[in-house]
């Protein structure tokens, strides 16, 4: 209902106060996420599992990041024909998972854990008598469960807001070459419906999800061989109808998904969250950090915020790192580990009060600055501070991807 209340409301719209400083924080924390729920479900089978079959498991997911992550960097490769190379980076993970798939088959002296699918069409879920739950549960047993359910679904719906516009603004970055229009409130009212309609018939909430959005335009993108500049987007609908086919194909055939090992699932969750935060995937946070433990001397020149004093860029990372620590705390609260969403709301008036006083415009910045002030941007100046709006280039601004005159990219 909140969700729908949203969209109709066009509340989407202030979104544009997280700026680029919130987004590359955010995208790290659940590039994270993914590493770190892929490396746990490999610790855990040596609690679970004896010894042989725990480091089987490892060596099965070690080999499908190595092998996925060579894959993927093919299109770098200076062997083999441009297309056959584009064809083993698209389909790095695929090919990963078939060949580590048929490593697990090459022995039976090791016993594999396999994913085990249900064969019957019916809810999974058994209650206390032994009997498989109804498909319609309802909106609640008592006149007031949905209004305690309102009040238990605002930590819900800030993630939601967050992952969802998130989702859609990084993937639909200037940067990769889209060329359809956009869309923010028409998807936030589709997510809306489903997840006012599915969960009463105990299916799983659905979103936009991060880094899988900016990955899949990434895949639909053809690239300059030379200059890996955008050449092209084959912005279709086909591309998605075929992935969410091939879902259901595998869900209706389950036979297909059980002969994959647990641990190569555990190998494929650690490549996603490590295709999202590599260096040189478009996160700027990431290839700050890699800055810290760079000699003076190899600083890039052709970035756009390398106009700007390394010692305020470095802060400016120190502060996304702690700011992204806090997210991480906020993982191990227990129950409260669902509101760590309003903690990145509480970012927004951190980086409009806090760090300009911080990472101020400095006079080395106000004279290479080649765009003019951004006063009237919501994103730089949401409620006309004078600080917030001495260039595209200063670090309070947080715009650091250079721009066009008259153009704000904050």
């Amino acid at each position: 209902l909140f969700l729908m209340l949203i969209a109709a409301y066009d509340l989407s719209a202030y979104i544009v106060m997280c700026t680029r400083f919130l987004h590359d924080i955010y995208a790290a924390f659940v590039c994270t996420i993914y590493i770190s729920d892929g490396i746990i479900g490999v610790q855990e089978r040596f609690a679970e599992s004896s010894w042989d079959e725990a480091f089987f498991a490892y060596y099965l997911a070690l080999m499908v990041v190595v092998v996925a992550l060579l894959l993927h960097y093919a299109g770098s490769y200076r062997v083999l024909s441009a297309r056959l190379r584009g064809i083993l980076a698209d389909y790095a993970v695929p090919l990963a998972v078939v060949l580590c798939v048929g490593v697990s088959y090459s022995t039976r002296a090791v016993g594999v854990a396999r994913i085990s699918m249900p064969r019957d069409f019916q809810p999974t879920q058994v209650d206390d008598d032994g009997a498989h739950r109804a498909w319609f549960q309802g909106p609640g047993s008592v006149w007031w469960t949905p209004l305690v359910a309102l009040l238990a679904s605002v930590p819900i719906v800030a993630l939601f807001y967050i992952d969802q516009l998130f989702s859609c603004i990084l993937g639909q970055k200037p940067e990769l070459g889209l060329r359809k229009g956009q869309y923010y409130h028409s998807s936030f009212l589709i997510i809306g419906v489903c997840n006012f309609v599915f969960p009463m018939f105990g299916m799983p909430f659905v979103t936009a999800s991060l880094p899988h959005s900016p990955e899949f335009v990434k895949a639909l993108t053809d690239y300059d061989p030379h200059t890996k500049t955008v050449k092209r987007v084959h912005e279709s609908r086909i591309a998605p109808l075929l992935v969410y086919l091939f879902c259901f194909l595998a869900l209706a055939v389950p036979s297909v998904l059980e002969v994959c090992p647990e641990g190569i699932v555990n190998g494929v969750l650690t490549f996603v969250g490590l295709q999202g935060i590599l260096p040189g995937t478009g996160n700027q946070l990431i290839d700050r950090v890699v800055l810290l433990f760079t000699a003076p001397s190899e600083f890039p020149t052709n970035r756009p915020y390398s106009q700007l004093p390394y010692p305020r860029v470095h802060l400016y990372t120190l502060i996304q790192l702690a700011c992204l620590a806090c997210c991480w705390g906020m993982r191990y609260t227990g129950p409260l580990a669902l509101a760590f969403p309003l903690v990145i709301v509480l970012y927004v008036p951190f980086r409009l009060t806090v760090l300009p006083k911080v990472c101020a415009c400095t006079s080395l910045c106000r004279a290479k600055c080649m765009t003019p002030p951004c006063h009237a941007c919501l994103a730089c100046n949401p409620r006309g501070h004078p600080w917030l709006s001495p260039c595209h280039a200063c670090l309070a601004c947080m715009s650091l991807v250079g721009g066009r005159v008259g153009v704000c990219h904050c």
